[in-house]
């Protein structure tokens, strides 16, 4: 029920209107994910994604049919220094800190589970005109055994 609240309220912000900036859309190569990223203020966003995993987990060993559900609040740092730069600095494009929640669904033979990772983030993330998407991302928070810490790297594109 937590996570459906959760869900609800991620859905309900990102509706959130925004003064001059309409929301980036990304799909992912490298993971196979879709996210969607709304500004809710000059310098902070919401981005909600869903994608599916193959990891390996010190317990578990290889996981695959993994789906995840992302949410994240952002704070973009040191825009006004890339923009005084001549730096990339439009389509959410700067590095990051903020907030974050994951459940996510195992579908595996044998094995259906959930779990819920949640914490923080530091990111970089780069839309270049080109439409090539990066985003690389360091996340501490605490899940289903203890405090955890992981990275993400996201290749793909962006569409507006």
């Amino acid at each position: 029920m937590k996570q459906i609240i959760a869900l609800f309220l991620l859905l309900a912000a990102l509706h959130v209107k925004a003064q001059e900036t309409k929301p980036l859309y990304s799909v992912s190569i490298l993971t196979p994910s879709m996210g969607a990223e709304k500004r809710i203020q000059e310098n902070s966003s919401l981005k909600f994604s869903l994608g599916s995993l193959t990891g390996y987990g010190s317990r578990v060993g290889l996981r695959t049919k993994t789906v995840e559900l992302r949410g994240e609040y952002r704070h973009y740092y040191h825009q006004e220094k890339r923009r005084d730069e001549g730096r990339l600095s439009t389509n959410y494009s700067g590095n990051y800190i903020g907030l974050f929640a994951e459940p996510s669904f195992v579908f595996a033979k044998g094995e259906e589970a959930t779990h819920l990772y949640a914490g923080g983030v530091w990111g970089i993330q780069r839309n270049y005109n080109s439409h090539f998407h990066l985003d690389l991302s360091l996340n501490a928070g605490i899940g289903q055994n203890g405090f955890e810490t992981k990275g993400g790297l996201r290749l793909g594109f962006w569409l507006k």
